[in-house]
This record gives structure tokens, sequence and C-alpha cells, in this order.
């Protein structure tokens, strides 16, 4: 996307902030403006990867998480200005057997920061392949943890804000299979978040009736197996990995999308 200044419509969360310590939340790449004279915290979150689509259930695999970096305080002024560039999650495969598509990369530069704040996009999800995907790696923050990786079998991997993120989890049986995605190690209301803090989702599991899922920012989408019904895999919504989908007919497959980039900037004095 093109670089567009700073707006109104970056501001979003209710309780996100105060009218003197905002919380801004940014989905887009642009050029992000200091709308006040302060200090601010910068979270940089990667994109997931998406997971397999594939009629053999020995050939699933979900996408990790996107890692996350953290510059834990940066005096700005109105005069500054950052270059925010927003990685896109791995789409979702649908209808046909394959591998899933790995997030991008998320990145800040600008005043006052000496080195670009990174955090890579996680791998997704292929086929022939019983090993983990491997989450996205971050530089430059004053924190940088890798994302939770997804894997064979498995659920997708979540973004961890206090270490490495959380790995999907096994497949659970039941009158069809699923696999769970990883948990944020920080429960609560993304878009509350402020002054400092920042919290995620629980992970989500699959299904075989009805839409797509959404999982809850940085969780871990869930995967589904259906012998002969539609295998509706989880979609991340940020940051998080794509589930995986199986079915014995590959116009039922619908495996899970990753979680789009995320930037937030906070100010805490």
């Amino acid at each position: 996307m093109g670089n567009v200044m700073s707006n109104f419509t970056d501001f979003i969360g209710g309780g996100g902030g105060s009218a003197s310590f905002p919380t801004f939340f940014l989905h887009n790449s642009q050029t992000w403006v200091p709308p006040q004279d302060g200090n601010i915290m910068i979270h940089v979150i990667g994109a997931g990867g998406s997971g397999t689509g594939h009629t053999s259930f020995s050939q699933v695999q979900s996408g990790a998480a996107g890692g996350y970096c953290r510059k834990n305080s940066l005096a700005v002024t109105t005069s500054g200005s950052f270059t925010v560039v927003i990685g896109a999650g791995g789409a979702s495969r649908i209808g046909a057997n394959g591998a899933g598509v790995a997030g991008g990369n998320t990145t800040v530069a600008g005043t006052g920061l000496s080195s670009t704040l990174t955090a890579n996009g996680g791998a997704a999800g292929i086929v022939n392949s019983g090993a983990f995907t491997t989450g996205g790696t971050a530089s430059n923050g004053d924190v940088n943890y890798a994302g939770g990786r997804g894997g064979y079998q498995k659920g997708g991997g979540a973004v961890g804000l206090t270490g490495t993120g959380a790995d999907g989890s096994i497949m659970a049986a039941g009158a069809f299979y699923a696999a769970y995605g990883g948990n944020c190690d920080v429960i609560g209301d993304f878009y509350s978040s402020s002054y400092g803090e920042l919290s995620g989702s629980g992970g989500s599991i699959g299904k075989t009736t009805g839409g797509l899922l959404a999982t809850g920012p940085l969780g871990g989408a869930g995967s589904v197996y259906d012998t002969a019904a539609i295998a509706n895999a989880g979609h991340a919504s940020i940051g998080g990995g794509g589930g995986w989908s199986s079915s014995n007919n590959a116009v039922y497959l619908y495996s899970g999308r990753g979680g789009e980039g995320c930037v937030v900037i906070q100010y805490i004095t």
C-alpha cells in the first residue's frame, strides 16, 4: 500500500489510552507523524503464515505466527515521522491441494530510531512434511520474540508478548478431528491495550459446519479434518498462524489464512 499520513482512522480502541496518552493501532502501511510531543512505546507484530489444504490427512501442516518486536520508550515530537510497513497475512488455500503462504514482515523506521524495528512473518504450512513450521523472528527492539510454531496436524502458532509464542496443539479426536491454535501468553482485549500494556486472545479450533472461523488478535487459528464435509480451518486476525484443512474431497478444503501484521503505538508519558 502507498504511504499516507496518519489520521483519525488509525486511532482505535475502547479504553485505548486517553486524550493525553492515546494509543494507535496501525493496520496499513503509511507514514505516521506523532500528533503530540511525548514518549511512546512501539509494538511491532509480523504477519502469520497460512495452513495447507489437502485431501490426505498425512500431508497437513498449519502456519506459524509472526515475530514480536518492542521499543520500550522513545521520545518523539510533532516534527518527527515514521515509515510503517505492515506485513500481509498468508492467503487461505481454497478448493485445492497445496501449501499455504508465508506471512509478510512488519517494520518501523524513523526519527530517533537507530535501526529499523522488524518483526518477520511466520512460515507457511507445507505439504509432505512432519516438521514444525518456523515462527517469524524479530530484531532491533528492546524486546524481540519469535512467533509460535504451527506444524504437522497441529493448530497455528500464536504471537508471544513475554517470550517465544505458543505452538499450536495436536489434534483432538471426536466426531471429526480438530486441532487448537496456540494461545497468546497475555490474555485480554487487544483494542483496550494502553499505557505500555498489550494483550491478545486464545487460539481457536476448526469446524465442519457454518462459516469460516475468526481467531482473536495474536492467537493461533484452529485446524480441522472431516472425511466428507466442508473442513473450515480457522482464520487468524493479527499475527497468528492459520490452520490446515483436510477433507476427502478437494472442493471442501478451506485452509486458514495467517493474521495480518500490525503496529501499536502507545503514548506512555
